[in-house]
């Protein structure tokens, strides 16, 4: 996928802390987006739509850094939540559409993840004014995931032939969730400079996920995860994680 190495990098480097450096809420209002091309909240986005809003977001990222939207603003919240919204692949529930043609689809919007992510974080800056934005692109990020795993069972249960010679694609897509997930669960890690609420975020949604997907993980996917959620249990204080990834320990 054309921004998974940069995304990779983007994961690795970007720091935070735990609380945004200036709380001043520099965002604009959904009609001054608006004005400036972005597409509206209050639908559901297509692949042109996320076009249309990166070039807003790439303009105002190197323009005015300070006001790309942010999470639970008064001004610019709503269209936030519609830029990480999972409603925006509900072409996955139109049964006319090929099980090939939404797997091709469903492609360009990984990328989506890739590109908040990149949009949203400062690789220069030891201070991520956007932390709280970021996990929640995490969260978006592993549901989308999952959604390409369900769409790769169902074209491996598929006898069409256009489906059929995409089921080997299906542990490609199996190795890109395992890595993302162990990518996400490092971030967890550093405790200092995440709220721990945004970490308690992040651990509720990457346990529903392993939950969902050990029937078929193998006894070597099983160990790194295990050994990522150990890392994380010794790094934090929070109760919540801990009992969770220990009881997921012993489940693995």
């Amino acid at each position: 996928m054309r921004n998974y190495f940069l995304l990779i990098l983007v994961l690795s480097v970007y720091l935070s802390s735990c609380k945004r450096p200036d709380q001043t809420d520099r965002s604009y209002t959904p009609e001054e987006y608006l004005k400036l091309g972005m597409p509206d909240y209050d639908t559901v986005w297509n692949l042109e739509n996320y076009e249309t809003a990166f070039y807003v977001l790439k303009t105002l990222k190197y323009g005015k850094p300070y006001t790309l939207p942010v999470k639970d603003s008064e001004r610019s919240g709503l269209l936030f939540s519609r830029m990480v919204n999972i409603e925006n692949l509900s072409f996955l529930e139109d049964d006319s559409l090929p099980l090939y043609q939404k797997a091709q689809t469903i492609k360009w919007y990984f990328d989506l993840y890739g590109g908040l992510m990149i949009v949203y974080t400062e690789i220069q800056m030891e201070r991520q004014y956007y932390i709280r934005e970021l996990v929640d692109i995490d969260v978006f990020g592993v549901r989308m995931a999952q959604k390409m795993l369900d769409l790769g069972n169902e074209i491996n249960e598929s006898d069409d032939p256009e489906d059929v010679d995409m089921q080997s694609d299906f542990p490609m897509i199996q190795k890109m969730y395992l890595n993302l997930l162990n990518a996400v669960f490092a971030k967890q890690q550093h405790t200092s400079q995440y709220p721990e609420q945004t970490l308690e975020l992040l651990s509720d949604s990457l346990s529903n996920s392993v939950r969902r997907n050990m029937h078929w993980l193998d006894e070597d996917a099983s160990a790194l995860i295990k050994q990522a959620m150990q890392a994380v249990i010794d790094s934090t204080s929070s109760r919540k994680i801990i009992n969770n990834y220990k009881e997921l320990i012993e489940t693995l």
